[in-house]
């Protein structure tokens, strides 16, 4: 189970109306909390990092996957004008996450740009994949999940990551993250209902 201490997804009252793009930076913070969150239960139930640069990939994963479903949950409730703003928000606050914490661990590189052609290499594949009401089926966590196993390998202490990711740890990101957006929707006042 996925435990993130506390997620903060709502606004302080009296803050006023915040903006689209305030909305995606809020959610890029829940994304990175829930991903780092997500790598780091995978070492928790014995599954095993080589080394730090295994570990950031894991979580470039994750958050490249919650990069996918906030997009396709945000379809379902933003105009195409919101989601657009919306979602460049959330990808480039993502990926100064990403990129900070990288540089801190692994040095200095263009780590923004491994983010967006992950994402760009990811959403192709995951969009052949159904998800009814923006909720991911069976078939896009395990597309999803055949990733982690990959940078994870299949030696015999993580052979069976891959039915953690599925069953358990995907699920539990993908429901968290799409509570944390209906949370900064309402308390500012967005529209949840598809526009006409």
């Amino acid at each position: 189970m996925i435990s993130v201490n506390r997620i903060r997804d709502t606004w302080h009252s009296g803050s006023g109306n915040t903006s689209i793009e305030d909305n995606g930076i809020a959610l890029a913070y829940v994304g990175w909390q829930l991903a780092l969150a997500a790598t780091k239960n995978l070492h928790e139930q014995d599954f095993q990092y080589v080394d730090d640069n295994q570990r950031l990939s894991v979580l470039l994963e994750y958050l490249v996957f919650l990069a996918h479903h906030a997009d396709r949950l945000t379809f379902e409730v933003l105009s195409s004008q919101e989601r657009e703003h919306f979602m460049h928000s959330f990808i480039e606050a993502s990926c100064r996450h990403f990129q900070r914490n990288a540089e801190e661990i692994l040095g200095t590189a263009d780590y923004h740009d491994q983010f967006v052609k992950l994402l760009r290499r990811r959403n192709s594949e995951y969009n052949l994949h159904k998800a009814p009401n923006g909720q991911p089926g069976y078939g896009l966590f395990r597309s999803f999940g055949s990733h982690i196993q990959a940078r994870m390998g299949d030696k015999q202490t993580n052979r069976w990551v891959i039915d953690q990711v599925i069953d358990i740890d995907a699920p539990e990101a993908t429901s968290s993250l799409a509570k944390s957006i209906n949370h900064l929707l309402e308390t500012t006042n967005q529209v949840l209902d598809k526009p006409n």
